[in-house]
This record gives structure tokens, C-alpha cells and sequence, in this order.
């Protein structure tokens, strides 16, 4: 099932109003990653580019050729949070609200401090984090090479579950071994990832076609950053057999704490 935080970063992919920001969807605060922006209306600003203005006077204009930008503030209900700046395209498009025929629609293509891409962040090794940092950092502006960063996030997975890089081939020369052959190796060898493999090993498509096309949307990414997601809670979360050891521990206590050796009376 896709995660909040994923769903969230979908919605804001389709767009915002720059008429109603009351409308938004929730946007995941960076400092504190439970949190939820707020847009400051004061701080908005949104401004048709001169290439735009210039078209105006064409006899075919419409109110659709509208183009330009818009930046502005967002803050977090937490006052202590960051303040988090947006910046992105501004266009104009037919409304799909009652008595409303046109609607100005914003699309963000920086966050400042980026937004958290991760539900379980806090369960990346440290390399795995650096790498889906940098996603975070150009996801909006550039998919493909969001896309990329996250693949090497997998390569970092790998490297911090111990598998190879190398090994010698049939002729006995050291090759590198690709994405590919790693995951496999992963997969053979710990039999209770595979589906987290599986996760993967989808996350490298992904990132294949970021970096040969300029083909994938901020949607596409985010797919692989829910693959990616779900394969840190499997591999490095808490499974469901310790679940259901520690509970049986409870059970068998009765529900008291283990250092606790008064006996309870029923």
C-alpha cells in the first residue's frame, strides 16, 4: 500500500492552484517530516513571462498560452521548522471548479530545503541516505536524474549488505559486476529479502531509463522511491516473526515487564 508521504508527493506533482491555496494537498515539512506546510499568501508571487506578454496581441490568443513563474514561503505548523521556499512554473488552464473558466496552475520544480522523499528514512545506512538526498534535491526539476541518484542508492544498499563488486570471470581477469548480477547475488544468498530483491531490483529499471531517456515524470520516480521504501522496511525494519516472538514473550509474562519480579495476581 503506498505510503502517506508517497501519496502526498504524487498530489503535488499534478499541480497547485495559484487561485485557491487553501486547495493544496499536504506538503511534507523537511525538518521535522510530520509536519505539514502551509503556504504563506503574502509571500506568493506570480509573474507572466515577457515571451507570454509578447503573445497577447496574436489574433489565435487564448488564455491558455499564458506562461511564466511563481516562488513563495511555506512554514510548518511547528514554529521552530524551517522555513521552506518554492519556486516553479506558472501557467493557465481551463478550471475545473463551478463558475470558474479559467484557473492558474502552478508546478513546483524546487523546494528549498527539499522535500523528505522516505517513510523509513531514519532505516537508510548513511550512504543509502546521502544518495536519496540528492534525488530529493532535483526531483522536481529533473526526474531522470532523480531517478539515477535513487539507482545508486540501491548500488549503496548492496555495497552496506555486503555484497561484491567484483569478482574474477571464467578467463580469471577481475570484472565488475552490474546492478543486476548484485541484487541476484543479494537475493541468493538471503532467501528472506527476495521480495525486497524483487523491490529492487524494479528500482533499477527505473533508473536505467533515467539515465539513457529524458522520458520519466516526477509519478515515474516516485514509483521506484516506494519500491525503494518498502525494500529498507523489509530488509533493515522490524519483520513479522519478531513481532510475533516478542509477543508470544508478553504472553508468556503476562504483560509485565521483564525486570519486573512481583507476580501478578491473576
Amino acid at each position: 500500500m503506498t505510503s502517506i508521504l508517497n501519496r502526498d508527493l504524487r498530489a503535488i506533482s499534478k499541480g497547485l492552484s495559484g487561485d485557491h491555496l487553501e486547495d493544496w494537498p499536504a506538503i511534507p515539512c523537511p525538518t521535522c517530516t510530520r509536519g505539514v506546510l502551509l503556504p504563506d499568501p503574502d509571500s506568493f508571487v506570480s509573474e507572466e513571462s515577457a515571451t507570454s506578454r509578447a503573445l497577447v496581441n496574436h489574433e489565435a490568443w487564448e488564455p491558455e498560452w499564458i506562461q511564466g513563474g511563481f516562488h513563495g514561503v511555506l512554514t510548518c505548523r511547528k514554529e521552530t521548522c524551517d522555513r521552506v521556499r518554492v519556486i516553479g512554473e506558472m501557467s493557465v488552464d481551463y478550471s475545473s471548479r463551478h463558475g470558474e473558466q479559467y484557473e492558474i496552475y502552478w508546478t513546483p520544480t524546487l523546494f528549498l530545503p527539499a522535500l523528505p522523499l522516505l517513510e523509513n528514512r531514519e532505516l537508510c545506512p548513511p550512504e543509502v541516505g546521502v544518495r536519496v538526498d540528492a534525488a530529493a534535491k532535483i526531483l522536481w526539476l529533473d526526474p531522470s536524474a532523480a531517478a539515477n541518484r535513487i539507482r545508486a542508492a540501491v548500488e549503496a544498499l548492496m555495497d552496506d549488505r555486503g555484497v561484491i563488486r567484483r569478482q574474477l570471470n571464467s578467463k580469471g581477469k577481475v570484472v565488475r559486476l552490474d546492478l543486476d548480477r548484485r541484487i541476484a547475488i543479494f537475493k541468493k544468498a538471503l532467501s528472506q529479502h527476495a521480495d525486497a530483491a524483487d523491490l529492487l531490483l524494479a528500482v533499477k529499471w527505473i533508473g536505467n531509463v533515467g539515465s539513457h531517456e529524458d522520458v520519466l515524470r516526477v509519478p515515474d520516480v516516485l514509483e521506484g522511491v516506494e519500491f525503494l521504501d518498502r525494500a529498507l522496511s523489509e530488509i533493515y525494519g522490524t519483520s513479522p516473526d519478531d513481532v510475533k516472538k516478542r509477543a508470544a514473550e508478553v504472553t508468556a509474562r503476562r504483560g509485565r515487564p521483564q525486570a519486573f519480579s512481583v507476580e501478578v495476581p491473576f
